[in-house]
């Protein structure tokens, strides 16, 4: 959970106490606008850390209102090793030869080659990362995975990095909100 300083709100209701609900129309507008800004800078940030495609980040994303804050929440489950950077990164036709593996790199500059995983199709049409589980048997074989994007999002460089640009919207987003109360822009 992100914390943002409310000292700032508290001076805005200070300048804003002769107009009647200003400073709460100022105060919910500028979270609204810091808030969208941080579940794009945590998309952004993510991404420069892991390569994995935006949207597998956005999508486990949720802002909620709660009183006068807003709430940013990621959930969801691991997220297959396919959806991450990996080589071949088409499904061969045949089977590879002995010795041949399976390229994957989760965080970039990192990765490596995983022994005995390969890269197949389903009946259902879902592309995974797999690996035998009984030896050199052909079944059972367990998909492979990599970190899940709440993990990805509450790595220290990327937590620390939204939670300053949050800070450093909200408190420009409330200076813009105050200064169009303030010259009658807005009522």
């Amino acid at each position: 959970m992100i914390e943002i300083d409310a000292s700032e709100i508290a001076k805005a209701q200070e300048l804003l106490r002769g107009l009647p609900g200003a400073a709460q129309k100022a105060a919910n507008t500028a979270i609204r606008k810091s808030i969208r800004g941080a579940k794009k800078d945590a998309t952004q940030k993510a991404k420069e850390r892991y390569t994995i495609k935006p949207t597998y980040i956005t999508r486990t994303m949720k802002v909620s209102f709660q009183g006068g804050g807003a709430v940013l929440t990621s959930r969801g489950r691991v997220n297959d090793l396919a959806y991450f950077k990996h080589k071949p990164t088409a499904v061969p036709k045949r089977r590879p030869p002995r010795g041949n593996y399976l390229y994957s790199q989760v965080v970039k500059g990192e990765g490596g080659t995983i022994a005995h995983a390969f890269l197949a199709k389903m009946k259902s049409g879902h592309v995974g990362v797999f690996r035998r589980t009984a030896g050199s048997s052909s079944l059972p074989i367990a998909k492979l995975s990599g970190p899940s994007t709440p993990q990805m999002l509450e790595s220290p460089s990327v937590r620390e990095f939204v939670e300053t640009k949050a800070q450093e919207r909200l408190s420009k987003e409330l200076d813009r909100e105050v200064r169009a109360f303030l010259m009658g822009y807005r009522r």
